[in-house]
């Protein structure tokens, strides 16, 4: 299968752990920070001046409660749970797509029961280290 080119369907691109896709999701965010140190002086001007610090990573998402999904909520519970660092990525199904994926704990896991209306859930992986990045030509 080709890389797929051009922009991209949200649809398209899931959370896997451990190469699953979380079921019944929605929505799924990937953001990447970095930490700034503050090093304004006297000197600075009146203009705040910052060095670069400490970078990291977190895979956030929100789903519909299903309890027999393949990889669901109930699954994230149970990691959570035991505390396991999790193998996670963020990608499309097609295999020659570009990845972002690493080691990461569940640091955020919630479900919501709203009266008349469907339950849902959400979660946050905060990586445990290096985000693995892939290469753009």
């Amino acid at each position: 299968m080709a890389q797929t080119t051009g922009k991209i369907n949200g649809t398209d691109l899931l959370v896997y752990v451990g190469g699953t896709a979380i079921g019944c999701c929605t929505s799924h965010s990937l953001q990447m920070t970095t930490a700034t140190i503050d090093v304004t002086t006297k000197d600075s001007a009146g203009w705040t001046e910052i060095i670069l610090g400490v970078r990291n990573w977190s895979i956030s998402g929100e789903g519909l409660t299903e309890f027999n999904a393949t990889y669901g909520f109930n699954d994230l519970v149970t990691a959570w749970k035991n505390r396991t660092l999790i193998s996670v990525s963020f990608k499309t199904a097609n295999v020659d797509d570009k990845v972002f994926s690493g080691s990461a704990y569940i640091t955020d896991l919630g479900e919501d029961a709203t009266m008349e209306d469907v339950t849902t859930f959400s979660f946050t992986f905060t990586g445990k280290d290096e985000l693995n990045t892939p290469t753009y030509t």
